[in-house]
């Protein structure tokens, strides 16, 4: 047999071999629950939130155009503008996908600017984290079709494998979204969905937000997504007897170190900022979207003052007055002789 042929036919044996004794490739490591994620921030001269946006893309651009934080190009000019989405982007619209791929681009343009967007969790984020697709449009489920290969069986909703694709924690939205708190402290004020009520766990915001997170991460413990008591779904101070919940969130605001704490969530039916225990709660799920009303509104926190951004112009809300120091006692006079 020739030389060549005889190296041929080595290698034809060598290489089934060779391919046999080596190890098979590591399967990815699952994602992991991220301990910490950037929860507190100090020095922040002028913060802007808005919250539930449900679906409406164009409500959103809208109202961030009001506030002065993106252009006619939808590009961002706040600055360093901290802007805060209290949650609920997703579901009752179409066009969620289109409000999450607009925030994470004005995430990586506002850093450039020294400036941050916090796009919190709220209870629809985590519904649909968790397989919940109670309120999800027929629209919205279709519009993630392209995020899976696989067809959709037949009877099932257009997009649905899609759906579960993205917002899986290896997704293009789910991984965005685990990367994300669902409470923030903004120099003296709380950012949340729906409400920190005072049995949750934790000392602190890093150990809060891991508990809320917990629950989309398999082998975890139950956590607080799923809990009715839990941030993203607490209405205590939204709905509750001021008398009864003042104690409570006076509790939670001295235990985070905060001054007041700002909700979405609950809707104000008439459209406005609401204000409730003397300006320690605000209220600014005003019905953005189309589907509630598209009543535009954002509360700015600037200079000490807080504002409620409408169409008509701003309006100063009540703050929180800090507490006099008690006057000290007058020194007695001295008696005569």
């Amino acid at each position: 047999m020739a030389p060549s042929l005889l190296r041929s036919s080595s290698l034809l044996v060598l290489v089934p071999l060779l391919l046999a004794a080596a190890p098979a490739p590591k399967a990815p490591a699952p994602p992991r629950l991220e301990d910490t994620l950037p929860d507190t921030f100090s020095g922040v001269e002028r913060v802007v939130a808005v919250g539930d946006v449900h679906g409406d893309v164009d409500a959103l651009k809208e109202v961030l155009r009001l506030a002065g934080i993106i252009d006619a190009k939808d590009r961002w000019i706040g600055g360093k503008t901290h802007l805060v989405q209290t949650g609920d982007i997703p579901d009752r619209g179409d066009q969620t996908r289109a409000a999450f791929d607009l925030l994470m681009r004005l995430e990586q343009e506002a850093l450039a600017a020294g400036g941050r967007v916090h796009a919190l969790l709220g209870n629809h984020e985590a519904m649909n984290m968790l397989g919940d697709l109670r309120y999800v449009s027929p629209g919205e489920m279709a519009s993630f079709a392209d995020q899976s290969p696989e067809a959709d069986s037949a009877g099932s909703p257009p997009g649905l494998n899609g759906h579960r694709v993205a917002y899986s924690l290896q997704g293009r939205y789910g991984q965005w979204l685990r990367r994300h708190a669902a409470v923030v402290r903004i120099n003296d004020t709380l950012f949340v969905h729906g409400g920190v009520a005072p049995g949750v766990p934790g000392t602190d915001l890093s150990a809060l937000n891991r508990w809320v997170r917990q629950d989309f991460f398999p082998g975890q413990p139950p956590g607080g997504a799923r809990n009715p008591q839990g941030p993203l779904w607490f209405r205590g101070y939204a709905l509750g007897e001021e008398q009864e919940a003042g104690p409570a969130l006076d509790a939670v605001l001295q235990r985070y170190g905060a001054r007041r704490m700002v909700m979405g969530h609950t809707t104000n039916r008439d459209g406005k900022v609401k204000v409730r225990f003397n300006g320690k709660a605000l209220l600014i799920d005003t019905g953005l979207s189309t589907g509630y009303g598209r009543n535009l509104a954002a509360l700015e926190l600037r200079g000490g003052k807080v504002n409620a951004l409408y169409r008509e112009g701003p309006v100063t809300l009540a703050t929180v007055e800090t507490p006099a120091a008690a006057p000290r006692p007058a020194a007695p006079k001295p008696r005569k002789k």
